[in-house]
């Protein structure tokens, strides 16, 4: 255990804070101080006292449920608040702060990847978790409320930009849809299906409008939103198909088809302002950069 840190006053927020950071309940259950069986109980008993998922689940792998991502959230935001109470009270000095912006497609690998990493070098730092559209993390720069971000496409001149990986868009649809059972599909075969699509902030929308045009029609939008994982919950419900950025979100009913297309895909990386970046954030880059040396092509999202 964490004794003297927040997470001996709260270990259920402790234990709901690192899953938002830990693939397997293994790792979460180790990151907070408690065994994987304490855990597993812990989940179940919240989902079914607050009635409604935490978690989903695909083999060992563990996924935070929209809801639980916002409950996750609060939570970590909770810790910092008690540990900084602590510190005051012991006379310490705070702990520093660095807010990361991404895409919400990037957070479930590469933001989560790269920052558990860091923070396992760092436990000094706090990370401030902030999803937005490629639009709201470019306005949030440059007006100094995110300190680096994780986006696509690459930023004007004036920002700095370091490259991470690759992420396909790819035709998502129902798990009973007829190209479900396909490797790839070319969007020409659906130009008649009734489209749902992230709202046109998104650069995976304008790209998506894009590749449709490409293939000789504009597509019949007939749902926007704002939340990628609304967007997906609408395709399972047979609202429609959608093009989205691939992510590693597990579903059992929608199934995500690669697109037959070179343009298919889009690269994204990290983003920051030079004027305004702190030491932690230089610290975060010179981290990516050594991960990108050393295991390259960890951070595509192929499909």
């Amino acid at each position: 255990m964490n004794e003297g840190r927040a997470s001996s006053l709260a270990p259920a927020l402790a234990q709901l804070a690192a899953l938002a950071v830990e693939g397997t309940v293994t790792n979460a259950a180790a990151r907070s101080g408690t065994s994987q069986p304490t855990l597993s109980r812990a989940i179940a008993a919240w989902e079914r006292d607050l009635g409604f998922p935490i978690v989903t689940r695909s083999g060992r792998r563990v996924a935070l449920s929209e809801q639980g991502r916002v409950l996750a959230a609060a939570a970590a935001d909770a810790l910092d608040t008690i540990d900084d109470a602590l510190r005051q009270v012991r006379g310490e000095s705070a702990r520093p702060t660095l807010t990361v912006g991404f895409l919400r497609s990037l957070g479930p690998t590469v933001a989560g990847e790269l920052i558990t990493s860091f923070l396992r070098g760092r436990p000094d730092v706090v990370v401030v978790h902030r999803e937005g559209s490629s639009a709201e993390l470019a306005d949030a720069l440059a007006e100094g409320r995110m300190d680096i971000t994780i986006t696509a496409p690459r930023p004007p001149e004036r920002l700095g930009w370091m490259p991470l990986g690759r992420q396909a868009l790819v035709l998502v649809v129902p798990a009973g849809h007829w190209a479900a059972g396909r490797e790839d599909v070319a969007l020409a075969d659906v130009r008649g299906e009734a489209f749902l699509a992230l709202d046109r902030r998104f650069d995976a929308r304008r790209r998506a409008d894009a590749l449709c045009a490409s293939a000789g029609f504009a597509a019949r939008i007939v749902l926007e939103a704002d939340n990628l994982l609304t967007v997906r919950d609408y395709v399972a419900a047979g609202m429609g198909i959608a093009v989205l950025p691939a992510d590693a979100t597990p579903s059992a009913r929608t199934k995500s088809v690669l697109i037959r297309s070179d343009d298919a895909s889009r690269s994204f990386g990290l983003a920051w302002d030079p004027h305004r970046l702190p030491d932690d954030g230089r610290d975060l880059i010179r981290h990516a950069e050594t991960v990108s040396a050393k295991y390259p092509g960890w951070a595509d999202v192929l499909g």
